[in-house]
């Protein structure tokens, strides 16, 4: 998770949005949990884990990144790589914007 909120603090005035799925049944303990850590990102509890089987997701956790068009354009990341996949993301927004 620290890695999470670092990324969030880096790139959330360029646009990123952070949003995580947590399959805990338990909502109380996992918003304790998740304040506790200083999470600043919101998370939406998936009890049933509907959302990773949706994205076929085979490992916890599992990484998803999404354009701002909606497309999935990164799945079943490690932390390197979704670094990578992010940066890349924010700078094809910076290169669009700047061919305005």
């Amino acid at each position: 998770m620290p890695h999470l909120k670092e990324l969030y603090g880096r790139y959330k005035d360029q646009g990123l949005v952070l949003i995580g799925v947590h399959s805990d049944a338990d909502v109380a303990k996992m918003k304790a949990a998740f304040t506790e850590l200083g999470i600043n990102f919101p998370i939406a509890q998936d009890g049933e884990r509907k959302t990773m089987k949706a994205f076929h997701g085979d490992s916890y956790p599992d990484y998803y990144v999404i354009d701002r068009s909606g497309k999935v354009r990164f799945a079943d990341l490690a932390n390197a790589e979704l670094d990578r996949a992010v940066e890349m993301l924010i700078k094809e927004r910076v290169v669009s914007a700047s061919r305005r």
